[in-house]
């Protein structure tokens, strides 16, 4: 028969109760490992952070974009005639005077069409003075009939008074007064009709040589314009400066009104800066603006024109010098400018940090007085400058905060720094 043992009971019971306690516990912290592996805090070294200080203050803000120099004056020299290139005289880079010779053409056509225009000219001239003779000599031949009409006229008149004194002394028959009398009225009548054609004669002469001295404007304007283009044959700079283009080279054919060198003036330089297009809507003429040459330090100037197209998102700025720039800056030499928008006065400000914008509603860390932690903060910012934004709450003057890229760090609320 079984014999029934309280303290084995007991011992079990106490046993089973150790188990269930230890199994509690350990799951319990098994929930906290897990609890704690799903939000760890990131953990940091202070070198591989960017930090930056809140200040309050004045900002000035300013936008910034790369260009180059180029010259004020510059002027393109286009062929006026079509032709062969036969000998190059300058290389770019060479100082040139207006006179200075660049390129001598040849255009054997050309030439030939000025030599016939110069034997059009002497033709049309030489019909002018002939024309201009036969007229004279035809004019000279006309007067001297009509003195001589005049004469037989006044021999007639004087024969007609005689016949009619000696009628009336009965020495001639009334038939011979008769005829003297008409035959002095036919002269007159006579010379009056020659006298109308010498006045004609001499009316029309100047029309008919006026339409040959047409013939002969019309081949002297024709030789004029082949005389310029042959001289264009012989390309001069007509400009006082530096040949900054010239790539054609002897033998190429150069057609009419294709540009052949570009000339400039290279003591008179200016800045073009290339600004983003988001960042150029403030920009505007008179603004001031500063310059690194990148070889002679910065060089104060003055906004002059804004682009008013945009190319692939960019807008180009036209900046002036009003002191000159330092010795040793040439033409398309690289610069870096930056355009002062506007002075804030009073304000917080702080470092711009990398995935901060402009007017928005942005988290940051904010470092704690020991710089061993950094909590995420929500702040918002306004206005911002190349380097620098504005503050406009959630941050106070000397907090400490990340500029430095923190995305990685989205989910995170604190980041351990060591």
């Amino acid at each position: 028969m079984d014999i029934e043992r309280p303290d084995l009971y007991k011992k079990k019971r106490r046993r089973l109760w150790m188990v269930s306690v230890s199994s509690i516990s350990v799951l319990a912290a098994l929930g906290v490992y897990v609890l704690t592996l799903g939000n760890p805090v990131p953990r940091v070294r202070k070198d591989q952070i960017w930090v930056g200080s809140v200040k309050h203050g004045d900002m000035l803000r300013n936008v910034r974009g790369l260009g180059r120099l180029v010259p004020q004056d510059m002027r393109w020299i286009t062929s006026r005639t079509s032709g062969r290139v036969e000998e190059k005289l300058v290389q770019s880079g060479a100082a040139v005077e207006p006179e200075t010779i660049i390129l001598r053409l040849s255009n054997p056509e050309l030439e030939q069409q000025y030599l016939n225009a110069q034997l059009e000219l002497k033709a049309a001239e030489a019909e002018l003075t002939s024309t201009r003779v036969r007229l004279q000599s035809d004019l000279l031949s006309m007067k001297s009939s009509y003195v001589q009409l005049q004469e037989q006229t006044e021999m007639a008149l004087l024969e007609e008074e005689i016949n009619n004194q000696l009628f009336a002394d009965g020495l001639v028959s009334d038939l011979v007064r008769k005829r003297s009398e008409l035959s002095a009225h036919h002269l007159q009548s006579r010379v009056k009709m020659e006298a109308e054609r010498l006045a004609f004669q001499e009316q029309s002469m100047e029309p008919q040589l006026a339409t040959q001295q047409t013939q002969v404007d019309r081949a002297k304007a024709r030789l004029d314009l082949l005389g310029v283009q042959v001289d264009a044959l012989v390309v001069r700079a007509g400009y006082r400066g530096v040949v900054q283009r010239l790539e054609l080279e002897q033998g190429m054919q150069v057609a009419e009104g294709q540009e052949i060198a570009l000339v400039s003036d290279p003591s008179r330089l200016k800045g073009v800066i290339e600004i983003q297009e988001s960042q150029a809507r403030e920009i505007s003429v008179g603004q001031s603006a500063s310059v690194d040459t990148r070889t002679s330090g910065e060089v104060a100037a003055t906004v002059a024109r804004i682009d008013p197209n945009v190319e692939r998102g960019i807008v180009k700025v036209d900046v002036v010098f009003s002191n000159g720039l330092p010795d040793g800056c040439r033409a398309d030499q690289t610069i870096q400018g930056t355009i002062e928008l506007q002075r804030l006065e009073g304000v917080m400000y702080v470092d711009r940090p990398s995935v901060v914008k402009e007017n928005t509603q942005t988290s940051v860390f904010v470092l704690s007085a020991d710089g061993s932690r950094a909590e995420r903060v929500s702040a918002e910012f306004g206005r911002s400058s190349v380097t620098l934004i504005e503050v406009i709450s959630g941050l106070k003057n000397g907090d400490r905060i990340v500029l430095s890229d923190t995305s990685k760090w989205d989910n995170a609320k604190a980041i351990a720094i060591r």
